[in-house]
């Protein structure tokens, strides 16, 4: 199976689906904000792991799969819009972010209200209590490590000495962790084995600390219209991302204080983020990083290489859609 070809398909039918799992109704308050966060034109992308999983391991209906893809994506979105009112930002995916468009009043709860109506998603699977009782805590402790993981993040915008090992176990719980909680639930409504479903979760975890990677090197190397939202921000908040670990680890102390004159807001503000890049790249930062990737993606090979041959395909055209995506 081959994932990008795999995505494009289940993309639509999948948007297509989950934009109709929530109608406005009243309240309103509740109800609007939540029917327009299921419309965002996202990448969708943990539920199309999940889905491809579990039919390669077995599970060929997208219907069956469904209620955990949705509820995966739900819980994504839950933690996007308190990430958004938290990182203050106006647009998600070229849409304005809910706090943005109503309030931060509705925002909060439609976050909250988001997270509970994913759980109700896995109600669907009670008819099999084996599998029910696996999915649960599974999909709770994976929030949990979301949470720690943004907290991490949080801490590391007030703290002046922060490591690239540091950033990677961050990334880890908040980024790779739901990325890899999809695919292992796929594997398993799949009926694929508990130690098939541990390795495709390790394999994800590392490919999803790869795809939080290339998304910081989006932020400096795309543009908005391509991304769907606003970039800089994360540099005029001087936000730990890997690029700004990895810059002031390898730049010396005259390109580094170049580097965080060229961050400022009033310079961002007019000029973007072309003076960092411009930067970075003289001092071959970008290319650098690359290599790093090469040398992750040697170890996501191993893993991959250890599943049954028939699934192979899958997680390896998943990796390369992963490092190789535009936006």
């Amino acid at each position: 199976m081959d994932f990008k070809t795999f995505y494009s398909d289940y993309r639509c039918w999948f948007g297509k689906k989950l934009a109709n799992r929530i109608v406005p109704e009243p309240p309103a308050f509740l109800y609007e904000p939540l029917s327009y966060v299921l419309r965002y034109p996202g990448k969708q992308l943990r539920p199309a792991i999940l889905a491809a999983s579990a039919e390669v391991f077995g599970q060929k209906s997208h219907s069956n799969s469904f209620p955990a893809a949705a509820c995966m994506e739900m819980i994504h979105n839950f933690t996007l819009i308190h990430d958004d009112i938290m990182d203050a930002d106006l647009l998600r995916h070229g849409m304005k972010t809910v706090h943005a468009k109503w309030d931060i009043n509705h925002a909060i709860l439609s976050g909250d209200g988001l997270f509970a109506l994913a759980l109700v998603e896995l109600e669907a699977y009670r008819g099999d209590p084996e599998l029910y009782s696996t999915l649960l805590p599974l999909i709770l402790h994976a929030v949990v490590r979301v949470c720690e993981g943004q907290a991490r993040d949080m801490e590391f915008e007030t703290r002046d000495e922060v490591s690239c090992d540091e950033y990677l176990k961050m990334v880890t719980e908040k980024t790779a962790c739901l990325l890899a909680i999809s695919g292992k639930a796929g594997v398993l409504i799949g009926g694929g084995k508990a130690d098939e479903a541990d390795l495709v979760e390790q394999v994800l975890l590392k490919t999803g600390v790869l795809f939080q990677i290339q998304d910081d090197l989006l932020e400096l190397t795309s543009s908005s219209a391509r991304m769907g939202k606003s970039l800089g921000s994360d540099l005029v908040k001087g936000k730990k991302t890997f690029p700004y670990l990895f810059a002031r680890q390898e730049l010396p102390p005259e390109a580094w204080e170049k580097f965080l004159r060229y961050s400022s807001e009033a310079l961002v503000h007019t000029q973007g983020t072309e003076p960092v890049r411009a930067l970075l790249e003289s001092y071959f930062i970008f290319d650098k990083i690359q290599d790093m990737i090469k040398l992750y993606n040697d170890e996501i090979q191993d893993l991959i290489g250890r599943l049954p041959l028939e699934t192979q395909e899958l997680y390896r055209t998943m990796l390369l859609f992963i490092m190789h995506r535009e936006k």
